[in-house]
């Protein structure tokens, strides 16, 4: 297996919500969980910043700011997003 060579916790105040961002060392590969909105400028900076492709924007659970957050990541890089089963969205 790889080693996931970076791990950031980024935080957004007013809603309070975490944020994860996990990268693959060896190949710059990344998936950032729980995106929100008004947070994906950030986002986008530190990922360019970090020289990091984002693959995957995934969901914990299904708030409006996190699924738009995961649909403006899409639209600017094309990455997939995902959110578990459980959540009960689709």
């Amino acid at each position: 297996g790889h080693f996931w060579g970076c791990f950031s916790q980024l935080f957004e105040a007013s809603s309070c919500t975490y944020t994860y961002l996990l990268a693959d060392a060896a190949t710059g590969d990344a998936v950032i969980i729980d995106p929100v909105l008004e947070t994906v400028p950030r986002d986008l900076r530190l990922l360019r910043e970090l020289g990091l492709t984002l693959r995957y924007a995934a969901n914990t659970h299904c708030h409006a700011d996190h699924v738009t957050g995961s649909g403006a990541l899409r639209r600017a890089l094309g990455c997939r997003s995902a959110i578990g089963r459980e959540s009960g969205a689709r």
